[in-house]
């Protein structure tokens, strides 16, 4: 499993490379931009650059920090009305994505709203920090571990003039670490993305 792994994460890097000359031949212009996640198992805030080589496809680069929440944990308040949490997991996932996304009916749709479709892949890693101690302590000692995530789904664009868009994903994704990280070895799920994208001139 290990290997596998190792090899797709180096043909993800592989596939970087080797389009990074051509690219510069291809790209029409570059947009970036920040987005926000709801996943099945958590939630993320990031960002992204695409290179579009022409109005229907793009090339994709993303980055997100995510945070995860768990099925057991269970939150009350007390006699003192403060809120208590029994059974916290402070689990952390940043991801490093690349992939693409494609427009098909470019020809046939207004051009100010477009839907189309995404794939993306990439290595997580997963940053597990102690569950019941204060914020400094938490983080003074950090278990870790890689593994690859496969995701894909279908993508609205919304043009809102001047270069700027607003971007919608509702997708799949999937990812299965060697060993149970908090209480799942596999973290997979519908997710929902909202980004804002500008032109970067």
């Amino acid at each position: 499993m290990t290997s596998i792994r190792v090899a797709v994460l180096l043909l993800a890097l592989l596939t970087i490379n080797t389009t990074q000359a051509q690219l510069r031949e291809a790209i029409k212009f570059n947009t970036m931009g920040l987005d926000m996640e709801l996943l099945s198992y958590g939630g993320s805030l990031g960002g992204f650059y695409s290179f579009h080589r022409s109005e229907a496809v793009s090339l994709d680069v993303e980055a997100d920090w995510s945070l995860i929440e768990s099925n057991d944990t269970f939150s009350y308040y007390n006699y003192y009305n403060q809120p208590v949490s029994i059974n916290n997991r402070n689990l952390s996932f940043v991801k490093l994505l690349t992939g693409f996304t494609w427009f098909p009916f470019l020809e046939s749709m207004h051009p100010s709203m477009l839907v189309g479709g995404f794939a993306a892949v990439g290595p997580l890693l997963s940053l597990n920090t102690a569950d019941d101690e204060t914020l400094i302590e938490r983080w003074g000692h950090v278990e870790t571990d890689f593994a690859p995530l496969y995701r894909a789904g279908v993508h609205l664009r919304v043009m809102s003039g001047q270069g700027a868009s607003y971007n919608f994903r509702l997708g799949y994704d999937y990812a299965s670490f060697d060993q149970v990280i908090d209480s799942r070895q596999t973290y997979q799920g519908i997710f929902f993305q909202a980004a804002v994208e500008f032109l970067h001139r």
